[in-house]
């Protein structure tokens, strides 16, 4: 007998340029001062400028906050929300990968729920209220945060990275326009998309992984599989990032629900002490827990990833291991940290791996995995 729970409240709009799907949404949540949030790459490229442009031309007010990078903070959260009180705003759009969205999500639930962001994080505060209307806008296909319920946003007083989560956080609108990814250049295109393909690969693994999750995940594998190098070689094959942007909505639908493993456990930690970014550094961990876990992954799903991969159905270890570090390679991303620019001398790596043990992830992980082990699957990584 599965025993699970579903539930997704968020509206998607796929495939309809996100300039004309606006209006209506905006009227629908009854918007009238909209907060939008993004970063200064997209304000750079124009597309900030695009969509402001569109919401005022609904005839709209907006007020526009591009502070967000790549790693965000809950300083970014705690200046966003001071904004949005002032502007007085009663919706928000968040336009961007995972870390705008999460910034937006994380404003438009103390803008509900009042507090601060520590008090969700760290103080148990429990979140009563819905969060204020979010229309979420993704530029990558790679988080699937548009439909999860989570924001992973670090906080630079505690380096341990913990999200926080409610089904009362689902972005209200998620407004899936592939064309909104065209200019994202080739490097940024694999790390999203192997985010995508991570989020599905340890739904499909993991301990609480479910029939209703595994089609999704199973979608989301063989879609990014197939279609991921094709987006990352040519940004213009729009039939390819149309394919990502599902493959990341199954994804984040998958391990929303199913839940995430060792992965996503190391990656935290990681990302958060070499400011890496979080698809380039999920890439990197990718094989090593791979090999790790393979002993542990059932044989029915042995069989599929094996089919997935293109290798026989007795495929060993190293053949897969060694054909998803291929696939990396062949995306154009680092497959070790030293080819990163970055002094690995004086990093701590015994703390990220204590860190890793302390990460809820870990615990859906399919083998368990101890101090020792994750320190090991570091150095591996070097």
């Amino acid at each position: 007998m599965n025993n699970f729970t579903f539930h997704l409240s968020t509206k998607i709009i796929f495939g309809q340029p996100a300039r004309t799907a606006l209006p209506a949404e905006l009227a629908a949540l009854d918007a009238k001062r909209v907060f939008l949030v993004s970063d200064a790459g997209l304000a750079e490229l124009g597309l900030v400028g695009q969509i402001q442009a569109a919401v005022q031309d609904a005839g709209v007010d907006v007020a526009v906050f591009t502070a967000v990078p790549t790693n965000p903070t809950t300083n970014q959260v705690s200046a966003g929300l001071a904004l949005a009180r002032e502007h007085k705003a009663n919706a928000l759009i968040a336009l961007g990968g995972g870390s705008p969205i999460d910034v937006a999500k994380g404003i438009a639930l103390l803008l509900a729920n009042g507090g601060s962001y520590a008090d969700y994080q760290w103080g148990g505060k429990a979140i009563a209220q819905r969060s204020w209307p979010l229309l979420a806008m993704p530029t990558t296909a790679g988080t699937g945060s548009e439909v999860s319920k989570v924001a992973v946003i670090s906080d630079p007083d505690n380096p341990f990275k913990k999200g926080v989560l409610s089904p009362l956080m689902f972005p209200h609108v998620a407004i899936v326009d592939p064309e909104l990814t065209r200019e994202l250049p080739p490097p940024l295109t694999a790390a999203t998309g192997m985010d995508a393909f991570i989020h599905a690969l340890e739904a499909f693994v993991g301990q609480r992984a479910n029939p209703f999750t595994d089609q999704l995940a199973q979608a989301a594998l063989k879609t990014a599989w197939t279609y991921l190098p094709r987006a990352t070689a040519n940004g213009d094959d729009m039939a390819a990032r149309e394919q990502m942007m599902l493959a990341a909505l199954w994804g984040g639908m998958a391990m929303d629900h199913a839940g995430l493993g060792l992965v996503h456990a190391l990656s935290g930690p990681l990302t958060s002490r070499l400011h890496l970014h979080h698809g380039l550094a999920n890439a990197i961990i990718l094989p090593h827990v791979v090999r790790f876990n393979l002993p542990a992954i059932p044989n029915e799903r042995r069989r599929f990833l094996n089919q997935l991969f293109g290798l026989p159905a007795a495929a060993n270890d190293d053949t897969v291991v060694a054909t998803l570090q291929q696939f990396v390679r062949d995306l154009g991303l680092p497959a070790s940290l030293r080819e990163l620019d970055l002094s690995l001398d004086n990093v701590d790596w015994e703390a990220i791996a204590e860190e890793t043990t302390r990460m809820v992830l870990i615990h859906n992980n399919p083998r368990p995995a101890t101090q020792k082990e994750c320190r090991e699957l570091l150095e591996q990584m070097l």
